[in-house]
């Protein structure tokens, strides 16, 4: 089962948050998002309070486990959004479930995450395969260090950090399966052959200076989906939804109400 946070009036929008971190990290923008929205705010297995159970983090459980909750919320308005690695669950579950949303938002999220032959705008294994190597030594410095690489290239990049280190604080550190599943899931998926079956709107927001999706990788993606769009944030890295709020919000209200 899913753990969850629910708040706000308005259009429903379930929210995925990237690796090593948890729902709480959307507390900085959740106010204003709840004006205009009602919020799921998601611990994904094996992170924050989605750890009770014997499940771990993978895109089998999660698919399933988010169906759950899209069952429950029982809209035909449902928007999901995803950042990082919250993106790839969003699209694949939107994969399995073509019918299940309305519109998806992806923050930051690459539909290949390394680099292929044929996908040069990506990452390359050898860093997720040095943060796998870090995590057995040492744990807290790895996800430090992750959240550092997040934030870098971004305006205020000092402050910025200091607002998603706080929110991380609010809630249960993940598991180390967990984090190393979720590792797994950035080094092996690629979705790109799939994205052309998806019907609904798509709504792609990147940063200028991200480290870890190279914006580019979103004009690739828009020629692979029926129906998106993309918007760069100047000025912002991996987590725009905290650099540049403000905007971050504007652009999801709009696209919500188009």
């Amino acid at each position: 089962m899913l753990a969850f946070q629910e708040s706000g009036n308005g259009t429903p929008l379930i929210l995925l948050h990237g690796w090593g971190l948890h729902g709480g990290v959307w507390q900085s923008i959740l106010p204003e998002l709840e004006k205009h929205f009602h919020c799921y705010t998601v611990d994904m297995l094996g992170h924050g309070q989605s750890q009770s159970g014997e499940e771990t983090f993978d895109l089998y459980g999660m698919c399933h486990a988010l169906h759950q909750l899209v069952t429950e919320i029982d809209s035909k308005e449902i928007v999901l959004l995803g950042w990082s690695l919250g993106g790839l669950v969003a699209m694949d579950y939107v994969c399995h479930f073509p019918s299940a949303i309305k519109k998806l938002v992806l923050v930051c999220s690459n539909a290949s995450f390394c680099k292929q032959q044929d996908w040069p705008n990506a990452m390359d294994e050898s860093v997720l395969d040095g943060f796998a190597q870090q995590l057995d030594q040492d744990y807290k410095k790895t996800v430090d260090k992750f959240m550092a690489l997040q934030m870098f290239g971004a305006d205020d990049y000092k402050n910025s950090l200091k607002r998603l280190k706080h929110s991380v604080s609010s809630r249960s550190e993940p598991s180390i399966k967990a984090l190393r599943n979720g590792l797994h899931v950035l080094k092996t998926t690629d979705l790109r052959a799939k994205l052309g079956n998806m019907r609904q709107p798509v709504l792609m927001i990147t940063g200028e200076h991200d480290r870890l999706m190279p914006y580019i990788a979103a004009e690739d993606m828009q020629r692979l989906f029926k129906n998106a769009q993309s918007h760069m944030i100047k000025g912002a890295g991996h987590a725009p939804f905290i650099s540049h709020a403000d905007l971050f919000i504007k652009i999801i209200k709009v696209f919500s109400k188009e």
